[in-house]
């Protein structure tokens, strides 16, 4: 690691360590009506594993919000109301989304985040940490970000990981 990726990362450790305390319910299935899926895009902007993935949850009557992240200069793919790809360009030297991303990111009220994050990534654990969520999930790569995290081995295709998170949010029975 290199004494600039060190900064980024104890940058990132100090932000999340000054994020107020949230009270954190599990929520019911059922009552999760607005979620917000955050992944890597691929190198393409196809992103058809989040595509099946948003098509099932809205299937189950959820309204879903996207946003990606791919390390390139530029996105070619418009930003949209529920959909949206990050790129260098959205984000500065440390890797935290710039002040007109984060403010979009916090003007919508989600009860749920899914974080299909398979590898650490500055920018997407920014987005976790500061969206308006009432509960988060994702995959274990860090501390203090997900409510619920699921401790499984890194893939190309997010699925697995989305059908393990889906499982354990429909099973575990909540008094809310």
């Amino acid at each position: 690691m290199n004494i600039l990726d060190y900064i980024r990362e104890r940058w990132f450790c100090y932000r999340l360590k000054r994020q107020p305390v949230r009270a954190v319910l599990f929520p019911r299935w059922s009552n999760c009506h607005r979620v917000l899926v955050i992944y890597e895009s691929d190198l393409l902007e196809k992103n058809q594993p989040i595509k099946q993935i948003v098509s099932q949850l809205q299937k189950e009557g959820k309204e879903v919000c996207t946003w990606g992240f791919l390390p390139l200069k530029q996105s070619r793919t418009a930003i949209l109301p529920q959909s949206r790809i990050l790129s260098k360009q959205d984000i500065n030297w440390l890797y935290e989304p710039n002040k007109e991303v984060l403010q979009d990111l916090l003007s919508q009220r989600f009860d749920l985040l899914i974080d299909l994050t398979q590898e650490p990534c500055l920018t997407l654990q920014y987005l976790a940490m500061y969206a308006n969520a009432s509960f988060k999930t994702g995959r274990h790569i860090i501390e203090g970000v997900h409510d619920l995290m699921v401790d499984m081995p890194a893939t190309d295709n997010p699925t697995p990981l989305f059908q393990q998170l889906l499982h354990f949010l429909q099973t575990i029975q909540s008094n809310d």
